[in-house]
């Protein structure tokens, strides 16, 4: 995981939980979901077969939970040694490399874009990593690093020890620079109505939101707070605010809600609206590890920070704040989910999916070691288990189809493409062919 991530999602451990998380009983079992789940299928019972990867790499370890697949014309990129590498998806084989290069931070199907050493932005061919144009990056380049991403056709680059600028992906040329914005633990939301957002930390704990004008990169407003950005609706960014314990003694307890959710102006940066659910006597012991909103619904996964866990929660938007929420917690530790209108939980070492629109649940089975991540992609189910064993089940059935020890001690985001399997882990890529039912 980057520095960024890290220091994000520290950002958001700073609220809520109930019933048996011990935190004075603020939502009544009577308002647990109920539902059946199955018993445990002959197939999840089954002994696992051993997936062999077809190649592994070792790499530098980095941007392991990125949302796009670092793959592109049936090449996979990533760093290791001090270089960018391309290497053929169906076999390892590398196919070249480019000294001094991290890993990619925009991957388009002619184009990898990746920042140097030193701090520089740089635009390859995704074919043969020939370089097309380099440029210098914004302020003094520091070990905190540098992104890019790409935003209504304009790559932007924002450097961790401050300022950010934006250039045409066609040819590098600059066409603004704005050093004056602390960067420091960075995001680049994306453009609504006509103004960039982007967003950093203030001290480890508060975040800071800027509206730039996207055609300058002049700063039009800057609003600060415990925030994280959840989604854009019907003209507002919607946020989800935790308590500020910033200046809150230990041991002291600090009255709040266990959920508070904003509405900013992406035109001004001021709140329009807020929501707060569930009335807590103290929030100084609370986490979040999950808020998402679907549909009408805002579903997040809560726990306490003395302990190891979340449980799942469903809110309607709008209900007034005593209401009580939908609770899922009686199918276990919150893992991943609603994703496709599903959601997975753990009991102990064993794996339950529930269809969130009727509650039928199915049970996975036990595994040698507690699961610590789930994903879904089309047909399947990857579950990343402490051991570092990786497991591909199929959802629909519960059979389990194959398992790759990465003795991995973090194991990031898998990604499907081309009847392949790539896994990113702390210990470097595997490789393996999709069995045929997921593909």
């Amino acid at each position: 995981m980057r520095k960024t991530d890290f220091i994000l999602n520290a950002l958001l451990a700073a609220a809520l939980l109930t019933t048996s998380d011990g935190l004075y009983g603020h939502i009544a079992a009577a308002d647990t979901v109920q539902g059946n789940i199955s018993s445990v299928s002959v197939a999840a019972n089954s002994a696992t077969p051993v997936l062999k990867p077809i190649w592994q790499a070792k790499t530098n370890g980095t941007r392991l939970y990125d949302k796009q697949a670092p793959m592109s014309n049936g090449l996979v990129y990533y760093a290791a040694s001090g270089k960018l590498i391309a290497a053929d998806l169906k076999t390892g084989q590398l196919k070249w490399s480019i000294p001094g290069g991290h890993s990619p931070e925009v991957i388009t199907n002619n184009s990898v874009f990746y920042t140097t050493n030193g701090g520089d932005l740089v635009r390859a061919n995704a074919r043969n990593g020939k370089v097309i144009w380099k440029v210098k990056g914004v302020n003094a380049f520091s070990e905190a690093g540098a992104h890019a991403g790409l935003v209504s056709g304009t790559l932007v680059y924002f450097n961790e020890n401050g300022g950010l600028a934006a250039y045409s992906p066609s040819n590098g040329k600059k066409k603004w620079e704005n050093k004056a914005l602390p960067m420091y633990a960075s995001s680049l939301i994306g453009q609504y109505d006509g103004v960039l957002v982007v967003s950093s930390t203030v001290d480890n704990y508060r975040t800071q939101f800027f509206g730039l004008d996207p055609a300058t990169g002049k700063q039009k407003w800057r609003t600060e707070g415990v925030y994280s950005f959840l989604a854009y609706r019907n003209g507002q960014l919607i946020m989800r605010r935790q308590p500020d314990l910033s200046t809150v003694t230990g041991g002291v307890p600090t009255p709040g809600y266990l959920v508070t959710w904003v509405q900013l102006n992406p035109r001004t940066g001021k709140v329009t609206r807020t929501e707060n659910y569930t009335p807590l006597d103290d929030v100084s012991r609370l986490g979040n590890s999950y808020t998402s909103i679907a549909g009408p619904y805002l579903y997040t996964a809560d726990g306490n920070l003395d302990k190891n866990g979340a449980f799942l929660r469903r809110y309607t938007l709008g209900q007034d704040s005593n209401t009580e929420p939908v609770s899922y917690e009686r199918f276990g530790k919150w893992l991943a989910g609603p994703i496709n209108g599903m959601a997975f939980f753990a009991q102990g070492t064993e794996l339950i999916g529930v269809k969130l629109n009727d509650l039928s649940a199915i049970s996975y089975g036990n595994s040698p070691s507690p699961v610590s991540r789930v994903q879904t992609l089309g047909r399947g189910v990857f579950a990343s288990l402490d051991n570092g064993d990786f497991y591909l089940i199929e959802v629909a059935t519960g059979k389990r189809l194959g398992r790759i020890s990465t003795k991995a001690t973090e194991i990031g985001n898998a990604y499907t493409v081309d009847g392949m399997l790539l896994v990113q882990t702390n210990k470097g890529l595997f490789a393996a062919a999709l069995p045929k039912s997921l593909k």
